[in-house]
């Protein structure tokens, strides 16, 4: 990120560390107004509204320029390749412009601008490669490493969040090409998981920057957990991506991925409450309601839905009853955990509980009409200047 990029960052960390701070009441609003002046914000903003429909308009809005011009002069496919390569880079140049001298953050425009031009610029490179009679596997190869590269280089120098996740993506399928792909998943994700903790806390690093080290810890996590995963190990998921589907139901490791697909999500839980990590705590819970449906598929006490509806309630009774305990310790925490949201934004929980409250109600669910009785009385037909009664 440029340096300016990286300062505005920061102090937008701040600002909103100081709302969280006058909503939980420590401070009040001169002390708020005193660092909201101290940390001004340099950068053209949007709210999430106006900013959706930016992302979206300027997307369709290239998008329609490059169909227009390859509508008017139809190149081939190696001048089409090339083409969209260009206006790839020209487009990466001005989602350049736009986080540099123009000073767009959370615009929408340049978030469109950057990864429609980093489409063009891998589509084009794919038909370059394709053109150019490559074998499949080789193809997929070449296409992945510049996906990673790319998406990398868009994380490192924008600071975009989804950029680092895409390059995640693209690393571990570029690993799925490789001889061993599942044993290249483990070995990549352990080794990643610490040093990305590591990084993710490096306080050097721009708050955009933490944060897409962020989502390829995520990432990590889940890749490794894919990888010893047990419905993935008797279908070869992993092996697939390459060389077509074979699963491993008869290896004699099959043991360890049923551990793992047991385990690796509890130790996740348990690592996030020893180490106050909200991710590990996120992540460990959406893996276990996934080994909560493997079991599923594999015992099959019960149907599906019976076996969601016990786990949800579980999970809200455990919930509850968590909260109970952490709230009637003394201060209303007990070994520094607590059930209060502290500093957080109230109103991202008050919008997923109004959503879940409209998707309950029974304003939400459209009846549908049951009345298919014949109601006679006769009717007209013809056209054409014909016409006639029944």
């Amino acid at each position: 990120m440029r340096a300016a990029a990286a300062e505005a960052d920061r102090r937008r960390e701040v600002r909103v560390a100081a709302r969280g701070w006058r909503r939980a009441g420590t401070i009040d609003e001169r002390a708020l107004d005193a660092v909201v002046r101290s940390y001004p914000d340099d950068r053209v903003r949007l709210g999430p509204s106006f900013r959706g429909l930016a992302f979206v308009f300027t997307a369709l809005a290239l998008n329609a320029v490059f169909f227009f011009v390859m509508a008017v002069f139809r190149p081939d496919g190696n001048t089409a390749g090339a083409s969209a390569m260009a206006f790839g880079l020209l487009l990466c140049v001005l989602a350049d412009i736009q986080f540099g001298p123009l000073r767009r953050e959370e615009g929408g425009t340049e978030t469109a601008t950057a990864l429609v031009g980093l489409a063009y610029l891998l589509g084009g490179a794919g038909l370059l490669m394709f053109d150019a009679r490559l074998g499949e596997r080789t193809l997929l190869s070449w296409l992945f490493a510049m996906a990673t590269l790319a998406f990398a280089a868009a994380a490192w120098r924008w600071g975009m969040r989804v950029c680092a996740a895409l390059a995640g993506v693209s690393f571990f399928l570029l690993l799925a090409q490789g001889p061993a792909p599942r044993l290249l998943w483990i070995v990549a994700s352990s080794m990643l998981i610490p040093a990305l903790m590591a990084a993710g806390e490096y306080p050097r690093l721009p708050p955009a920057h933490r944060r897409s080290v962020q989502a390829l810890l995520g990432l990590a996590l889940i890749a490794l957990y894919a990888s010893v995963h047990l419905r993935s190990w008797d279908t070869g998921f992993i092996e697939s991506m390459s060389s077509g589907t074979h699963g491993l139901g008869d290896s004699p490791w099959r043991p360890l991925a049923i551990a793992g697909t047991a385990l690796i999500p509890l130790a996740a839980i348990a690592f996030g409450v020893a180490t106050r990590r909200r991710l590990f705590l996120d992540v460990g819970l959406a893996l276990g309601i996934v080994s909560l449906v493997t079991l599923r598929f594999y015992v099959r006490f019960a149907p599906l839905w019976v076996v969601l509806s016990l786990g949800g309630g579980a999970a809200i009774a455990a919930a509850l009853a968590l909260r109970r305990f952490l709230a009637s310790g003394a201060g209303g925490e007990r070994g520094g955990l607590t059930a209060e949201p502290l500093f957080e934004d109230p109103e991202k929980h008050r919008s997923l509980e109004v959503v879940a409250a409209l998707a309950a109600s029974p304003a939400a669910k459209v009846a549908a009409s049951d009345d298919r009785s014949l109601a006679p009385g006769g009717g007209r037909f013809g056209g054409g200047g014909a016409s006639g009664e029944y």
